[in-house]
């Protein structure tokens, strides 16, 4: 009978420490919980809702379309085909890097699109008029 008074207390005290532990868990979860739950309300500005994005990203937009426009002005001033290229494609890339950052895309996914942007004005800005140079070696012959 000793031997199942021992087992007895040995269980109590099992049940004891299994509730126990089980009560530090529990508050430990609700401690996480409304530790993250401040950390996001933290991260989160309260400035910044879905409407102003669509605001701003539609503001980007039109005053895109106001550059445009004065490009094309350009395009009746006599400019070379390959400057209003460069022009172009310049004021393209810009605006549409603003826009995607503003209409609020992650870091992620623009990384790859900006990384293109930036190729392709790279080639227009590097790129020579060819025109231009046959131009310029005619007119070193004929000296």
């Amino acid at each position: 009978m000793s031997s199942d008074g021992k087992i007895n207390s040995d269980m109590a005290e099992l049940e004891k420490s299994i509730q126990q532990k089980m009560q530090k868990l529990e508050s430990s979860k609700i401690d996480s919980t409304t530790a993250t739950t401040v950390q996001k309300t933290s991260d989160a500005p309260d400035w910044w809702s879905v409407q102003d994005a669509m605001t701003i990203s539609a503001s980007v937009l039109v005053f895109g379309c106001f550059i445009m426009t004065l490009c094309t002005i350009l395009l009746y001033r006599g400019t070379t085909s390959h400057d209003i290229l460069k022009l172009f494609g310049t004021m393209i890339i810009v605006i549409s890097a603003v826009f995607l950052v503003v209409a609020g895309y992650s870091d992620t996914q623009i990384t790859p699109i900006v990384g293109l942007l930036g190729t392709i004005a790279g080639y227009l800005l590097g790129s020579k008029d060819t025109t231009e140079q046959d131009d310029k070696k005619d007119k070193d012959k004929s000296k």
